[in-house]
């Protein structure tokens, strides 16, 4: 139950979620630019390939013109050798060759290579043709293709295939060249990824300004300090919020002065104050909504970019985050009209046990009440009640994965009220963190909002109440509630 939790700010949830849209736009653009120039390269490699066979099958043409012995003239002409050698340094070539019909080497850029059989490779053209993610592929993996132009020999009663040209390509020269045409890109891309972060970084400061703004006031006016004031500039458009939360804070603090505001006076107040302060959340969930319709028009774009894909993903998992504390905010603020009635104790109990009995046989746990039907009734909203105390009861089994006493018991309390104990014999707070556990969104669970016991501390403080927390870590927590006794009692 108390275990360490580490939650993204909403700042941080910005920064990251304004760099994740800025990357996967990048990495979708990244990955169309490096398709679109893998394919111009491969379709100019074929160009200067054909353009090389063809200056071989010109001057392979003038020795056939020529009479004689075809193939002892291609292996001993020496500008056709000159040519086979030049044709080598040519971008992305690895060989070009005269072979025969049975694809024996009768001239090679190496000599070595003549007499031999030379293996032929896939066409060129193949991948030319080929499919986007094909390329990809072709390109990823040393690999050898050609370009070839087949050699006619005229015999007098028709023609026959005498030979061949053969240009080879290797794609790993092609990979390198892309990879230099790359780099540029690469760096552009990674200065608009961190021209991305200092964007998003000044953007959720002035965004969220207000909302922090308005969180410490409302967390200084829940410590009992009622002269608060927000400073809001004067153009911007929450500057109204602020004039109003300036003025019922120094209503507060006058009437508290004079004596005049009670706790409970106090804590209507407050209420009114967070019919206010939920505009504020309302404001942040309209972009909010946009971004994620946005969202998952980009996630159909890039459905296919596997990284772009997983950056969306992040990106809606982090917004759904953002709209939960926005959610928590609003509920944490929400006006409540509260229904007095006449409440016993052991009426209350009696609610819960159900519902924490259920879960508490999950882990062996048991569970005592001790609440004597003469005792006092309390004036409280049932429902509220009821909700704060289960909340406690149900984190108290959460505590105790391994059995326990959860104990519920109720007994008079000076200044006409009634205390109402929650105690359990379960993992502990540790003591740092006591004087947080009613802060909005501090949470110790892995799951855990930071709402519930924020929810509870306010809404026993909507009943004039109070409520306070001992723990000793690995021994138990008890909570102690006292409310006002009904009117009559």
């Amino acid at each position: 139950m108390w275990t360490t939790d580490v939650r993204l700010s909403i700042r941080t949830t910005q920064v990251l979620g304004v760099t994740a849209i800025v990357f996967a736009v990048v990495a979708m653009l990244g990955a169309y630019y490096v398709v679109s120039l893998a394919g111009v390269l491969i379709t100019e490699t074929r160009v200067r390939a054909e353009m090389v066979a063809n200056g071989i099958f010109q001057r392979t043409a003038q020795l056939a013109l020529s009479g004689g012995d075809l193939a002892s003239a291609i292996a001993t002409d020496a500008g056709l050798r000159t040519m086979l050698e030049l044709s080598a340094y040519s971008p992305h070539a690895v060989y070009a060759a005269v072979v025969d019909k049975d694809g024996i080497v009768l001239a090679h850029n190496d000599p070595t290579r003549a007499g031999f059989r030379l293996p032929p490779a896939d066409p060129l053209s193949d991948l030319v043709d080929g499919s986007a993610s094909a390329q990809a592929r072709a390109l990823s993996t040393p690999q050898t293709y050609e370009v070839r132009v087949p050699l006619m020999l005229d015999t007098g009663s028709g023609s026959e295939q005498f030979g061949e040209i053969r240009v080879g390509v290797s794609t790993l020269l092609l990979r390198d060249e892309l990879e230099r045409a790359l780099r540029p890109a690469l760096v552009t891309a990674v200065a608009l990824l961190l021209g991305a972060v200092l964007v998003a970084t000044v953007l959720a400061q002035w965004l969220l300004r207000p909302i922090l703004l308005l969180r410490a006031g409302l967390d200084r006016l829940g410590q009992g300090d009622t002269d608060v004031t927000l400073d809001f500039p004067n153009r911007d458009e929450f500057a109204d919020l602020g004039e109003s939360f300036n003025a019922v804070s120094a209503r507060l603090a006058r009437e508290h002065a004079d004596g005049q505001l009670s706790r409970a006076a106090l804590a209507s107040r407050l209420a009114a104050l967070g019919r206010v302060s939920s505009g504020i959340a309302h404001e942040v969930r309209n972009p909010l909504n946009a971004m994620r319709i946005h969202l998952e028009l980009l996630r159909s774009r890039v459905a296919d970019v596997p990284a772009a894909d997983e950056s969306v993903r992040v990106l809606t998992e982090q917004m759904r985050r953002l709209d939960d504390v926005v959610q928590g905010f609003l509920t944490y603020t929400r006006a409540e009209d509260l229904t007095l009635v006449d409440i016993s104790a052991s009426s209350l109990f009696d609610e819960l046990l159900p519902i924490v009995r259920a879960e508490a046989d999950k882990t062996g746990v048991t569970i005592a009440v001790d609440a004597p039907p003469d005792l006092p009734a309390i004036a409280g909203d049932r429902t509220l009640l009821h909700q704060a105390l289960l909340n406690l009861a149900l984190n108290a089994c959460h505590a105790m994965p391994n059995g326990g006493m959860l104990r519920f018991s109720a007994r008079p309390a000076p200044h006409q009220e009634v205390a109402l104990t929650i105690e359990d014999t379960g993992t502990g707070i540790a003591p740092e963190h006591l004087e947080k556990i009613f802060n909005l969104y501090f949470t110790t669970k892995p799951d855990g909002s930071g709402i519930g016991l924020a929810l509870v501390f306010r809404t026993i403080h909507l009943h004039n109440g109070d409520i306070a927390v001992q723990s000793v870590q690995g021994q138990g927590t008890t909570f102690t509630i006292t409310l006002p006794r009904a009117a009559g009692h």
